[in-house]
């Protein structure tokens, strides 16, 4: 009876010792923010990083919620993107961080215009408009904060994953698109050279992007694209003269 508890004793022992050793070897050490090359960071917001992270020298690398991490970096610096919280074993944690782009711009009820990113999280409201991005209406301004995405926005992600298929990212699609405007049914596109792009609300908007486009490059005439609607008919993509 006393050999199997010293057995017991002994198994209890070793698994509280290997836990102890684990917790040691794999307790954070060092954490550190790396970044895009088009970016740059100061000391000071390098360290702001990485409390807002809540990742600490001597908690276990295992226990790291990068979820909430992550949450935390953008919502106070919404201009930041965080890319991936990694971890190189035993205890090395490193943040990589880039930069969000403006490409639309949002005129809330209050005058002030609100900018957001191709993801569609509001990076940040001025006064002034920039009239080089590109113009979003017809969705709602109430709830608009930096820092986070816009709400009801699961429709214009998907038509934007059909966009930058089409090489439309950041500066290339407010270059191209230059309005953006949200019906109960369609996404109407207003080009830059005048003819709109009409995207029937649906789960698979981001195909009817790519093939409202293809229909603007292969089927226009250099004057059909001045004016007029792409949009989808029974027989199929078609244009016609507003």
């Amino acid at each position: 009876m006393h050999k199997r508890l010293l057995i017991i004793f002994g198994i209890i022992a070793s698994v509280v010792l290997l836990a102890v050793l684990l917790y040691i070897v794999f307790a954070v050490g060092s954490v550190s923010v790396n970044t895009t090359n088009n970016i740059s960071l100061t000391p000071q917001q390098e360290s702001d990083i990485i409390e807002l992270s809540g990742i600490k020298g001597g908690n276990n690398i295992f226990a790291i919620d990068e979820d909430i991490a992550i949450q935390n970096i953008e919502i106070s610096y919404p201009k930041l993107k965080v890319l991936s919280i990694e971890r190189k074993f035993p205890n090395n944690v490193y943040i990589y961080v880039t930069d969000r782009t403006g490409v639309f711009s949002l005129k809330l009820a209050d005058g002030r215009f609100a900018v957001l990113d191709r993801e569609f999280k509001v990076i940040d409201i001025l006064f002034e408009n920039d009239e080089t991005l590109c113009v979003l209406d017809g969705v709602a301004t109430d709830n608009v904060r930096t820092g986070y995405v816009l709400d009801n926005s699961s429709v214009l992600l998907t038509m934007m994953k059909g966009a930058e298929k089409c090489s439309f990212i950041n500066a290339r699609y407010y270059s191209f698109i230059r309005k953006t405007q949200v019906f109960e049914n369609e996404i109407w596109l207003t080009t830059n050279t005048g003819v709109i792009l009409c995207l029937p609300v649906s789960s698979n908007i981001d195909q009817s992007m790519i093939n409202a486009y293809g229909y603007y490059l292969q089927h226009l005439s250099p004057e059909g694209k001045t004016t007029g609607k792409i949009y989808l008919s029974e027989k199929g993509w078609d244009w016609q003269n507003s």
